[in-house]
Formats: C-alpha cells, sequence, structure tokens
C-alpha cells in the first residue's frame, strides 16, 4: 500500500491566518499607546508655565583708555614683572613696527601650566596693552627643546 502525503486540515490555516492577526493587533495597539503617551507628554511640556523675562543686551567690553606706549626696555621688564616664568624677553622697535622674542620654559607644575595657559590666552596682550603696545595675534611659538619655547611675536604701539 502506497503512502499518502499527509495534508494539513484547512482549520490548521485558520488557526495560523488568526494568530497573525491577532499578534498584529498587539503591535498596532501598542504603537497607538507609545503615540498617546508621547503626545500627552509634549502636551505637558508646552503648557508648561513661563516666566517672563527681561530682553538681556550683550554687554560690550569697556575700552581701554588710550595709553601712551612706554619705552620698549620698560615694557619688557614690566612682562618680565608679570610674567616670571618667561625669560630672555626683548622689544626691538625699528620705525613703527616692534617685535618681541621671550622663550617659555618647561612646566614644573600645575601652578606653571595654568600661570602659562593664562599668558597665552590674552595674559601676554594684556599686560602689553597697559604699557601701550598691541600683540598681533596669533603669533608663531617655535618649540626649540622638550616643552622649551621661543617666541616671535609682532607688537605695534598704540
Amino acid at each position: 500500500m502506497p503512502l499518502r502525503p499527509v495534508r494539513p486540515s484547512p482549520s490548521f490555516g485558520w488557526i495560523a491566518a488568526a494568530i497573525m492577526v491577532v499578534l498584529f493587533g498587539a503591535i498596532v495597539v501598542g504603537w497607538r499607546q507609545r503615540q498617546r503617551d508621547v503626545a500627552a507628554t509634549a502636551i505637558a511640556v508646552v503648557r508648561a508655565p513661563t516666566i517672563p523675562v527681561a530682553r538681556i543686551r550683550p554687554l560690550r567690553p569697556a575700552r581701554p583708555a588710550a595709553v601712551a606706549p612706554v619705552a620698549a626696555n620698560v615694557a619688557a621688564a614690566h612682562l618680565r614683572t608679570v610674567y616670571p616664568l618667561l625669560s630672555d624677553v626683548t622689544i626691538t622697535c625699528r620705525d613703527d613696527r616692534c617685535t618681541l622674542t621671550a622663550t617659555i620654559p618647561p612646566v614644573t607644575g600645575q601652578a606653571d601650566l595654568d600661570r602659562r595657559q593664562e599668558m597665552l590666552l590674552g595674559g601676554l596682550a594684556a599686560a602689553l596693552a597697559a604699557d601701550g603696545y598691541r600683540l598681533a595675534v596669533p603669533f608663531p611659538m617655535d618649540e626649540v627643546a622638550d616643552n622649551l619655547f621661543h617666541i616671535r611675536a609682532s607688537v605695534t604701539p598704540r
């Protein structure tokens, strides 16, 4: 007697289709619930009370008073006093153009590193401005040895 292939009953197809419909419905219901949660959250954020704030205008930096430039050697001595970590500080002038040269030795600790950062991020320009000179930025810094820098900056009297 030959074997006949076993065919699934037609009710098996209906059961599989019903399971698929139930799963799809659960996914759609869950998705809609998440959408409602997001909408409720968004509405709660929109309904938050606001506090009126006066319009704030940006502060303008105060313009420094015009300072007559001091002698170049006096300005160099002032830089040595303000930033003792600088060595070989010289300011040489020819006509209306001046050049600042200095050496920054390697730092020995966190305090020296902080002081060097302050100097390079505007402190050097501020010290020169107090003496009547304008520092052209950016200025070249050459590393001549391990963490030993040489500065050559253009400086103009105001």
